[in-house]
């Protein structure tokens, strides 16, 4: 299995990524440097950040059907579909169809469980990691701040306002 590259130095933004700053670029940004530290410090379980999440949630909450993973995610569901096959290829978690309309429900094998509670170390290393540098206060506010924009944007989505902007 290939190991990706990872960024070691220092990240200073560049006076191109700064001509492009606005929410979602920024968000787009620190979300990539914070997948690649997780990644970075989980590859030794040979498992990406992306996964433990999936593994955590189904471990916490058991039984859950692919579309309200998707949904509290905000992953696309085909997105999704394609990580809980890796999953489902390694024995980590089972598939259940459920009702007339064939849900998927997904729920962690004991291979999963085992998986999760292996790789949970390295998880909170990287938590660590981040706290360390960041401090204790601001990683909280960091997360909290998140979580507004998270909101933020699914509200102002649902806005589904007409777009002013004509394109001749």
């Amino acid at each position: 299995m290939a190991m990706a590259t990872v960024r070691t130095e220092p990240f200073v933004s560049s006076s191109l990524l700064r001509s492009l700053e606005c929410p979602c670029a920024a968000t787009r940004r620190a979300s990539r440097a914070v997948t690649q530290l997780y990644d970075m410090v989980l590859a030794p379980t040979g498992m990406k950040s992306t996964q433990f999440v999936i593994l955590r949630i189904l471990g916490d909450q058991g039984a859950v059907p692919q579309w309200k993973l998707a949904q509290e995610n905000a992953v696309a569901v085909e997105t999704l579909s394609r990580r809980l096959a890796a999953l489902r290829r390694k024995g980590l978690v089972g598939l259940e169809i459920r009702g007339r309309r064939g849900e998927h429900v997904y729920k962690l094998t004991d291979k999963g469980r085992s998986a999760l509670e292996g790789a949970r170390p390295y998880w909170e290393r990287a938590n660590s990691r981040l706290q360390q540098v960041l401090g204790e206060e601001q990683l909280k506010t960091l997360v909290s701040c998140l979580d507004r924009l998270a909101a933020s944007a699914h509200e102002a989505a649902a806005l589904k306002t007409a777009n002013p902007i004509r394109v001749l």
